[in-house]
């Protein structure tokens, strides 16, 4: 099993190294050899050979000079995407997909093309919890977002928040889901937070239904963040 952990240099805020950690840990635990490249920003990159590519979050500043550096592979990550890799991209990695970035200066930066949406930021930080759905399990999702750009133009969202600020609007829809991308500006990390969808990877990685995690700890915890949000949302 190999993965690609795409500048977690300049992008590693909230501590969204730990989605790869989970992955690594359990794929190990379920019997795979894991291989596992952390890529520097101006290394040579090249990502058909990668199960899964992953980016997390960073700063506004980092989040351009990321996106400087991935352009010139734009082509080729598209490529992967549309020979089914699994793509992960949280935080603010996930408007370097859309067609372009606009600074709260008006600044534009041109974007990686991969879908169409656009991400306009602005001055003022939305940050705070976050509850919703998800398509892809029937269990809730939890999270932490802290952004200041909206992102509009997204027509596959990944979940549906019940709680917290969407793409756009608040309590709306949020991230993206096309084929194996699946970008949010959710933190967490994502997948220590919530055991369904790191479920969810694992079966799409191991090519097997992943029904019950190694790590239980993060199933019990998982309820607790959920009981928590839910009797506040209430």
């Amino acid at each position: 099993m190999k993965i690609l952990h795409l500048f977690d240099d300049l992008m590693n805020l909230y501590g969204e190294y730990a989605n790869i950690l989970v992955l690594e840990r359990c794929l190990t635990e379920l019997g795979h050899t894991v291989e596992l490249r952390k890529a520097k920003a101006g290394e040579a990159l090249s990502f058909s050979q990668y199960d899964l590519i992953f980016m997390g979050a960073g700063t506004e500043r980092k989040q351009k000079l990321a996106l400087e550096a991935l352009r010139p592979y734009a082509g080729d990550l598209k490529a992967a995407y549309e020979a089914g890799k699994i793509l992960l991209f949280t935080g603010n990695s996930f408007p370097l997909l859309g067609k372009r970035i606009t600074d709260s200066n008006g600044k534009v930066f041109e974007g990686l093309e991969l879908f169409p949406f656009e991400s306009t930021e602005g001055s003022r930080r939305i940050l705070g919890d976050c509850l919703g759905s998800c398509d892809l399990t029937t269990e809730p999702v939890v999270g932490f977002m802290n952004k200041c750009s909206k992102i509009t133009g997204v027509h596959t969202p990944l979940f549906h928040l019940s709680m917290g600020f969407g793409n756009d609007t608040d309590k709306g829809p949020e991230g993206l889901w096309e084929k194996n991308c699946f970008a949010t500006h959710m933190t967490g990390p994502l997948l220590t937070k919530n055991p369904a969808l790191l479920r969810h990877l694992l079966t799409l990685l191991t090519a097997s239904p992943v029904t019950t995690l190694p790590l239980p700890h993060l199933e019990q915890a998982y309820e607790v963040t959920r009981k928590a949000l839910e009797e506040r949302k209430a």
